[in-house]
């Protein structure tokens, strides 16, 4: 059965020179998309949205960890206080991947988690700080 799951990477310096991207396309017939990527000389962070069997998920997710990359999977990764919100749309101006919008009949701004990437517009662009960043 195929599936899609979103994950937080985490890389130390030596994992971030691994082709894991590859890997998961040639080996485990994953379909990965990068969301997100902060990697540098002292390893880094990548949010990944992979598509593809769900065995062959897990057997891509094992490869991962053994390659000693720290690898959780991302439910909510930004989440939203509705308390806060006063429903400005500072936020949907500066989301590159669309996951807010106004609705036109109520003028209330909806956010849609499956768009999000993580990017961390929205937490800046939050005046009342009603954004908040969940990684792990």
């Amino acid at each position: 059965m195929r599936t899609r799951k979103k994950y937080l990477l985490a890389f130390t310096p030596d994992s971030a020179r691994l082709p894991i991207i590859a890997v998961l396309v040639k080996k485990f017939d994953i379909t990965p998309n990068i969301m997100q990527a902060r990697i540098n000389e002292r390893g880094g962070r990548l949010v990944l949205d992979i598509e593809g069997e769900s065995k062959n998920i897990e057997k891509a997710r094992d490869y991962i960890i053994e390659q000693g990359i720290e690898m959780r999977e991302l439910n909510k990764h930004i989440s939203r206080d509705e308390w806060r919100c006063i429903d400005c749309g500072a936020c949907v101006s500066v989301c590159p991947a669309e996951a807010f919008h106004v609705d036109p009949e109520s003028y209330e701004v909806v956010f849609n988690p499956d768009k999000c990437i993580a990017c961390e517009s929205c937490l800046t662009a939050c005046s009342p700080r009603a954004m908040k960043l969940e990684l792990w």
